[in-house]
Parts: structure tokens; C-alpha cells; sequence
């Protein structure tokens, strides 16, 4: 039955986008996360991997015959989905966290050097490029001298563009912009009062996007012209507890999105008004992106966890144990949800058993001297305090340098998983590309 009404859920889903030609961040135009896929099972074989020489926080973008993805070297990169072979690479002068967009022969893209790329996708050749404002890191309080401020390590992401009607909706900086998908032209732009590292969903000629102002805003597609706002948690003391991270996802009238002030807010699309709200999630921040499917599926902070929630009254009916930080958005299909997580596993969640069947590590189950995560990825407290220690972390450089340590070595996926062609992409934090399939 499970199986059934998920897979209904698909069908209407896709239906109701209208742009089937554009392939986008979570999917489709309410950044459903859902995927029209054979469900994959049984862990999956590798079929190919592609080194980039960083990062790797951006999602899969695809078409027919091959992906995209950008990496923190500053290149984005388009490979043969069968192979792995690399196309051709186009280098920006920033690191690239903005999953692309592609509609027709060409692709979209921001960067961190301030612009958005328009380029032809069978061979990389630059068509335009609109320049914004500039892109801006969240900053927090420093954890260890309160008196100032410091670049919040966990700001993952940039904004990633969404294409409708010929215009191009993307944040960057305290930004949002409409761009004229043909010219590059701005169309119009609304300035807010946090970075905007959301990826836009679009319904009804509204568009809707979250900020780290730790608000939700809902715009007018055409104009720019806001037509409501709605205020999540404040922090005052860390700027820490606060922002919106994950992207909003839209079914029918309602919103679903979760803050990092350790909500999930369920609203209306048409006016703003709060349906529901849920803190049950043991104080962790929710940056995870909704999958929608016969529940709201989304990846959790501090919880370590996967979470099933009822999309009626925002209850949680189970969640599933990922053992890290899980700030990756699952995508599912008819019987499946896939996620990542840091400490390099990329779970496969069979939806009806609600229990991962399997998962498949980036590190291959070699241990390392570090002995952080055991063999079944699950944290080892005593170690991680010991390697803290002795790394010195009693300042902020020494607490992001003992975190990036952690990543690299774990081989952390922040990137989103993506299905086509009954093939899984993901990146990891070392910068490498994954196809797995069976």
C-alpha cells in the first residue's frame, strides 16, 4: 500500500511541473525531491568516480548523456554519465556551491565570485554572464570570544537558480534576482537583510525562497513585489541558532520548510499563515530540503537522524538513525529515499521496512588513525574529545581546522543525491564525483 500511494504521489508531482525541459536542484519547480526512478535496493556498484581537485557541496545536474556539477576548484564540470570521462570544464574565480540548472542547450550557474554563468552545455563556451552584488558568507558570533564575529563554517551553500516563463530566480548576497533567462538582464532584484542560500520554488506565479534574516519570503514572480514574510527563530546571543539553510518545498497550498532555529514550519503558500510548526528534533538544526512524498522526508544537524514527518499535523512518525551531521537533502523514489550524510555514508532507506538496507562509504570501510567513526560509521565520543585535545581547539581557526579534518578524512557528503537513469550522483567533501547503480 506504502509503495502505491508514493508512487501516486510521483505521478501528480510530475504532472503538475510544467517545465519538463529544465533540470534543476530538488528536481523540479516545488523542489519535491522526487525522482521518477527504479528504486535501487540492493547497494549499489560503483560505476565510475571523477576527481576534482575541490570541495564538492553543489548537487548533480543532468541530461540525456551527461552531468554537471561544480566543486570548490572553482570549475564546473560536464562528464559522460556513462563513463565518467570529463567533456569539459569551465573555470570561474570562486569556488562554485550552487547546484546548475540546464534548459535546452544551456546551463546556469552561480559562483562565488559574484556572477552567474550562462554557458552552452555541449561545450562550455561562456554566452553571458550577470554580475551581482557579490556573494556573502553567513557570519556567527565566535564560539570562543563572543565579541566577534567569524565566517559560519556550516554555511554550505549558495543559491542555486530556477528557470520559469524565460526569467532565471536566484539569491546571492542579501540579493534576490530575476534575470532575464535570454539577455542576462536584470528584470528586477529585492534586497532582504540576511544571505540568501536557498534555491527558489515557484507556484502560482509566486516565488518563495528563505534567508538567513531567518525569514521566509514570498514574492511576486513578475514584479518582485512582496506579498508576505514570515519570521522564524531569533538568536541573539551566537547568531547561531537561526537562518534558513534548506530550500522550501511546496505541495498544493501548503510550505514546508525548517530553520535552523530547530523548527519545521509547515504554511500557507497563499498567505503566510503558520499551519502547523513542530521543535521536536532534540534542539538540532533542520537544513535539510523536504522530500515530499506520502510524508515530508528531510536529514537533521545534531539529531544524527532521518526524519518521517506527517504532512497534515507536522508529527513525527519515525526517524532513522544516520549517525552524523546530515545537512545532504534525500531524494526519493516509488519505494526508496537516499541520503547523505558526514560521515561518509550514502544511505539507501527502504520507505515500507522504514530502515536502511544499505549504505555505501566513500572511504571504502578503511579505517584511519584518526578512529573517529567506527567501521559502521558511528561516532566514537571518547576519540573525537581526545582528537580535539590534541588538536587545540580552544579557538575558532582550530575548531574549523579540526572540522575540515574530520570531512576530508570521512569523506563527508554535504552534496544532495540526485537519480537518473536508475544511476545515484553525489559528491563528496574530498571532491569526488560519484556514479553508483546496479
Amino acid at each position: 500500500m506504502q509503495k502505491t500511494i508514493i508512487f501516486l504521489w510521483i505521478l501528480i508531482l510530475l504532472i503538475s511541473c510544467k517545465e519538463t525541459s529544465t533540470n534543476k536542484f530538488r528536481s523540479d519547480l516545488n523542489n519535491s525531491g522526487v525522482y521518477n526512478s527504479v528504486p535501487i535496493k540492493t547497494i549499489p556498484k560503483e560505476l565510475w568516480t571523477f576527481k576534482t581537485n575541490g570541495e564538492i557541496h553543489a548537487s548533480v545536474a543532468y541530461d540525456d548523456k551527461n552531468i554537471f556539477i561544480g566543486s570548490g576548484d572553482k570549475n564546473i564540470y560536464s562528464i559522460d554519465a556513462k563513463t565518467g570521462i570529463c567533456n569539459w570544464k569551465f573555470e570561474t574565480n570562486g569556488a562554485i556551491y550552487s547546484t546548475a540548472s540546464i534548459e535546452g542547450k544551456f546551463i546556469y550557474f552561480l559562483s562565488t565570485d559574484g556572477y552567474l554563468y550562462k554557458l552552452n552545455k555541449n561545450n562550455g563556451k561562456l554566452i553571458w554572464k550577470f554580475v551581482t552584488t557579490g556573494e556573502k558568507a553567513h557570519k556567527v558570533k565566535d564560539y570562543f570570544n563572543l565579541n566577534q564575529f567569524v565566517v559560519d563554517f556550516w554555511d554550505f551553500y549558495q543559491s542555486s537558480p530556477i528557470i520559469s516563463d524565460n526569467k532565471i530566480y536566484v539569491g546571492s548576497g542579501n540579493t534576490f534576482y530575476c534575470i532575464h533567462k535570454k539577455t542576462g538582464k536584470k528584470i528586477w532584484e529585492y534586497l532582504g537583510s540576511g544571505a540568501i542560500h536557498t534555491s527558489a520554488a515557484i507556484k502560482n506565479n509566486k516565488v518563495y525562497f528563505g534567508s538567513f534574516d531567518s525569514k521566509v519570503y514570498c514574492l511576486d514572480a513578475n514584479t518582485g513585489n512582496e506579498i508576505w514574510d514570515y519570521q522564524t527563530g531569533k538568536d541573539t546571543t551566537y547568531y547561531c541558532w537561526l537562518g534558513i539553510q534548506g530550500s522550501p518545498a511546496i505541495e498544493n497550498d501548503k510550505l514546508y520548510i525548517g530553520s535552523r532555529d530547530g523548527l519545521v514550519y509547515c504554511l500557507n503558500s497563499t498567505t503566510g499563515d503558520s499551519i502547523w510548526t513542530n521543535k521536536n528534533f532534540e534542539r538540532s538544526w533542520m537544513p535539510s530540503s523536504f522530500a515530499i512524498g506520502e510524508k515530508l522526508y528531510c536529514g537533521s544537524s545534531d539529531a544524527f537522524s532521518f526524519y518521517a514527518i506527517n504532512k497534515s499535523t507536522g508529527n513525527i512518525e519515525y526517524k532513522i538513525k544516520t549517525n552524523s551531521y546530515t545537512f545532504s537533502s534525500p531524494a526519493i523514489d516509488s519505494e526508496m529515499a537516499y541520503i547523505g550524510s558526514a560521515n561518509g555514508r550514502l544511505y539507501g532507506i527502504n520507505l515500507d521496512t522504514k530502515s536502511i538496507i544499505w549504505e555505501y562509504n566513500t572511504t571504502k570501510n578503511a579505517l584511519d588513525s584518526i578512529n573517529v567513526f567506527d567501521e559502521y560509521g558511528i561516532i566514537n565520543i571518547k576519540n573525537y574529545n581526545e582528537l580535539g585535545i590534541k588538536m587545540q581547539v580552544n579557538n575558532f581557526d582550530n575548531y574549523v581546522s579540526f572540522s575540515n579534518l574530520l570531512f576530508k578524512t570521512y569523506g563527508a557528503i554535504l552534496s544532495s543525491p540526485v537519480i537518473n537513469n536508475n544511476t545515484i550522483y553525489f559528491g563528496d567533501y574530498n571532491g569526488i564525483i560519484y556514479a553508483l547503480s546496479n
